[in-house]
């Protein structure tokens, strides 16, 4: 189907994918490595030597049969450290860091794991999974063991006069000391009570680090939980790096699908600064890469309350038009949830005319892991819109 091209912008967005298999096609840049005067393939980010190849979707969303694989090099340090830290804030502290535990979506094996309703990494707060607990009187977190939403492990702090409820993530390896200072970060307010939130099986080591944290605490009869999750909540606390994970998702997929690129070209040196680099002007750098697509990506989920039926994948799709290079990032569509789907504008290659588009859907397979796949990549069939879409909004709103 013709289109219009991208209504109103780069930020509206006129690819559509129809969820149909096409025939298996390699777009990968056969050898193709851009060197420097030393002869090496030069990293996509800095001077260095490329010597790793990057995921396009990261590791700890599960390996994917035929999954397109970036090809132009990123140098060890980068892939490790700078890129890495996007990648764990993506992961672990965003709306894809809670499917993921939902799913029970596990990375490598080698990597360490990391519960990420106790703790942030890379700069993120930590998934705040709560609820009110009626037979309790106050709010309780929750966490996801194995798929399998539970209670915390936790100190609750509940100010008498305020009624502020305060949180303490306990775990067995916390010491007197850290207890301490987790408790003195959050100035409780005196007088208070203090209500413990765990397992039976947890007991033996929570009483032992509270006797080492204040020797002769007492501790009363427990009281059971309930049952039943009423209206539990999730709250995300992200920052610029989760969003530069998200947009190298987006570039990355972009290099594989369109060949005549290697990523170094200037076109693309704001984004690649807008990955690489921190900063301290992260709302205007994100709403100037980056925006919210209202429209969805798959054509199936246009009609009004449409949901996948039991399956859960991701989407990436890549698109030239105008000369505008950009890319879409739908991560975790799932019957559950609807997902946010990003749009990434990469650049402006005022030579390149042709309007084209290229998608992948990334599926997980229903029956669990088959060898050392979590699912299957499949390329999509990626038409242009007739007509215009509702307008993007920003990513981060301003007020």
């Amino acid at each position: 189907m013709e289109g219009a091209g991208i209504s109103g912008g780069w930020n509206e967005g006129g690819i559509l994918l129809p969820y149909t298999r096409t025939t298996k096609t390699s777009r990968f840049r056969a050898n193709y490595r851009l060197r420097d005067n030393r002869g090496m393939a030069k990293c996509l980010y800095c001077d260095s030597e490329g010597d790793t190849h990057e995921h396009v979707i990261p590791a700890a969303f599960g390996e994917f049969k035929d999954a397109p694989r970036l090809l132009t090099p990123v140098c060890a340090p980068c892939n490790g450290q700078r890129l890495g830290l996007l990648d764990e804030q993506v992961a672990r502290c965003g709306p894809e860091g809670f499917m993921r535990e939902f799913y029970g979506v596990t990375g490598r094996d080698h990597h360490a794991k990391v519960n990420p309703f106790a703790r942030g990494s890379a700069g993120g707060k930590r998934l705040e999974f709560s609820t009110f607990d009626r037979e309790v009187g106050v709010e309780v977190n929750l966490e996801i063991r194995n798929g399998v939403v539970t209670q915390m492990c936790e100190l609750i702090f509940v100010e008498a006069e305020t009624g502020k409820v305060h949180h303490i993530p306990l775990k067995e390896s916390m010491t007197a000391d850290e207890l301490r200072t987790e408790f003195e970060r959050r100035a409780v307010a005196k007088p208070f009570e203090t209500r413990l939130s765990c397992h039976p099986h947890e007991q033996v080591w929570i009483e032992k680090l509270l006797q080492e944290y204040s020797p002769g605490m007492t501790f009363s009869e427990p009281k059971l939980m309930s049952h039943v999750i009423e209206k539990p909540t999730v709250k995300f606390q992200v920052g610029e790096r989760y969003y530069r994970g998200i947009a190298k998702i987006g570039f990355h997929y972009f290099l594989t699908q369109f060949p005549a690129y290697s990523g170094h070209e200037p076109i693309f040196s704001r984004i690649r600064s807008f990955i690489y680099e921190d900063t301290k002007e992260p709302i205007r750098r994100v709403n100037e890469i980056m925006n919210m697509r209202q429209h969805p990506l798959l054509q199936e989920m246009i009609q009004p309350g449409v949901r996948p039926n039991g399956w859960k994948a991701h989407f990436l799709a890549a698109e030239v038009a105008g000369g505008v290079c950009l890319a879409h990032v739908h991560m975790f569509l799932t019957e559950d949830s609807p997902g946010q789907i990003y749009t990434i504008n990469l650049g402006t290659d005022p030579a390149n005319h042709e309007p084209k588009g290229y998608a992948h859907g990334y599926r997980y397979y229903p029956d669990g892991k088959h060898g050392q796949f979590l699912g299957e990549a499949v390329a999509l069939t990626a038409i242009r819109l007739a007509g215009a879409v509702p307008p993007a909004k920003p990513v981060i709103e301003t007020h």
